[in-house]
C-alpha cells in the first residue's frame, strides 16, 4: 500500500511524524506537509503565487502552501499515486462545525475531490490529560485499520477524532462510534486585547480585539461527535463533498 500523509500543523508536528514512523513499518509512506503551521486555514488553495518545495529526506517534502495545496502537489506534481491520503494526526479535535475551518479536514476533502480515498484524523486534547504522540499514533493506526474495513460510499471521505485518554489506556480497547457532527458551533466572543496597552475610546479606529472561547464547554447534543469523543470514544463521521 502507498500512503500520502499531510496535515495543517506543519511538517515538524509530532502527530504527523509519529504516524509516519509507525505506518512506514507496514506501507510505503510519503509526507507532503506545510512548512509551517496552517491551522484553521480551511480549504484555501494557492493560485496567484509560486509554491516552494523543499525535500526533507526520502519521500518527504515541505511546501510553502496550504494542506489542500499539499495534496494537489503530491498528486499532480510529484505524482506519488497513493492508495489513500491520511491527514493528521492533528493537534486538536476537529469536531462539529470545526470541519469547515480545518485545514486537516480540507486536505482529506481535496484528496476525495481528486479521486483518492482519504481520512482526516484529529486528536482531541485536554490540558489535564498526558499526551504521548507515539501512543496517539498507535490509536490513529487502530482507527484507520477499522475505517479501511468499512464501506466507502462514493463522493465522500472519513473524519476521525481520537479521545483524550491517558497513555496507559489500552489502544486495542478503544471504542469507536460512527456518528454525525454536532450541529451547534463552538461558542466564542471577542474581547479587548489586554496586551496592547492601548486605552480604547469610543469610535477609536485603531484598536485590536482577540478571539476567546472555551473548547471544553462547547455544546454537545446526545450522540453527536462532540458528546461521544468527550466521553472517551473515537468518533467516525462520513463527510460528503
Amino acid at each position: 500500500m502507498r500512503i500520502l500523509l499531510t496535515n495543517d500543523d506543519g511538517f515538524e508536528a509530532e502527530g504527523l511524524q509519529c504516524l509516519y514512523e509507525l505506518l512506514s513499518t507496514k506501507a510505503t509512506c510519503f509526507v507532503v506537509a506545510p512548512d509551517r503551521g496552517r491551522s484553521c486555514c480551511g480549504h484555501a488553495v494557492t493560485t496567484g503565487s509560486p509554491i516552494d518545495l523543499e525535500q526533507r529526506g526520502e519521500n518527504k517534502w515541505a511546501i510553502s502552501g496550504t494542506p489542500a495545496d499539499c495534496v494537489r502537489i503530491g498528486l499532480s506534481w510529484l505524482k506519488l499515486e497513493p492508495d489513500i491520503v491520511i491527514s493528521g494526526v492533528n493537534h486538536g479535535g476537529n469536531l462539529g462545525a470545526d470541519i469547515f475551518y480545518s485545514g486537516t479536514v480540507a486536505a482529506a476533502r481535496e484528496a476525495c475531490l481528486m479521486g483518492v480515498r482519504s481520512i482526516a484524523v484529529s486528536q482531541y486534547m485536554r490540558r489535564d490529560v498526558e499526551r504521548d504522540w507515539n501512543i496517539n499514533a498507535s490509536r490513529a493506526d487502530y482507527v484507520i485499520e477499522h475505517v479501511c474495513k468499512l464501506d466507502w460510499p462514493a463522493g465522500g471521505f472519513w473524519s476521525a477524532n481520537l479521545p483524550a485518554l491517558p497513555p496507559s489506556e489500552s489502544v486495542h480497547a478503544l471504542p469507536i462510534a460512527q456518528c454525525e457532527p454536532e450541529r451547534q458551533s463552538l461558542r466564542f466572543e471577542f474581547a479587548h486585547d489586554r496586551e496592547s496597552n492601548v486605552d480604547l475610546i469610543q469610535n477609536d479606529p485603531t484598536h485590536r480585539v482577540i478571539y476567546e472561547s472555551n473548547y471544553q464547554l462547547r455544546p454537545r447534543g446526545v450522540g453527536s461527535d462532540v458528546a461521544l469523543c468527550f466521553s472517551g470514544q473515537a468518533t467516525l463521521t462520513w463527510l460528503s463533498v
